[in-house]
């Protein structure tokens, strides 16, 4: 007898937001309408950066669909591997077009203590609410003290551009154990 019940409990749940008059985006979340993919058409960032600098990652796309949800941020680190995705959501005026730069906080976790020439890769890609990926953009960063971030080229150098958001990564220092006390060879064998 319960398990009718809780039936028709979901089907009043599910339904209730469509009879409140909630935005049609709400059904666009629990519905997945596919389409084509985002494409990003451009992008740049600086190749090397001081330590505790902030890196911009310039990025312009479009999706005609205009369901643009999240990037999608992939940091790899010689010496240490490929850190966990980290996501960065679009803002609903930029589902259809974007042009603008995400930033990160090299400074972030052990970033003022990573060692001197750290090289780092970042991916990022969009996915969309249909789950279409666009295209992937790579950009290596060479950590390095006294280094200054190149200008950006065309069409990122006129005007004031928009925030994206901030890639939420800590880096790690592979050379550190969890208290950021440096580790030693010796050290493996107590």
């Amino acid at each position: 007898m319960k398990k009718p019940a809780a039936l028709v409990l979901i089907a009043v749940l599910v339904g209730l937001p469509f009879e409140l008059g909630y935005p049609k985006s709400l059904a666009e979340w629990l519905v997945k309408p596919g389409g084509g993919a985002p494409v990003i058409t451009g992008s740049f960032a600086s190749e090397k950066l001081n330590h505790g600098d902030i890196w911009k990652i310039y990025v312009q796309a479009n999706d005609p669909d205009g369901d643009m949800l999240r990037f999608v941020c992939v940091f790899d680190q010689a010496g240490y591997g490929p850190y966990s995705s980290a996501y960065v959501p679009i803002k609903k005026r930029n589902r259809t077009e974007l042009m603008g730069y995400l930033y990160f906080h090299s400074s972030a976790g052990a970033g003022l203590r990573m060692p001197e020439w750290t090289q780092l890769r970042l991916k990022v890609y969009i996915r969309d609410k249909g789950g279409n990926n666009s295209n992937e953009v790579a950009f290596p960063l060479l950590l390095s003290r006294g280094a200054r971030q190149e200008s950006p080229p065309a069409p990122f150098d006129s005007g004031p551009l928009e925030r994206l958001g901030a890639i939420p990564v800590r880096l790690v220092n592979p050379q550190e154990d969890d208290d950021g006390e440096r580790l030693f060879f010796r050290d493996l064998f107590d």
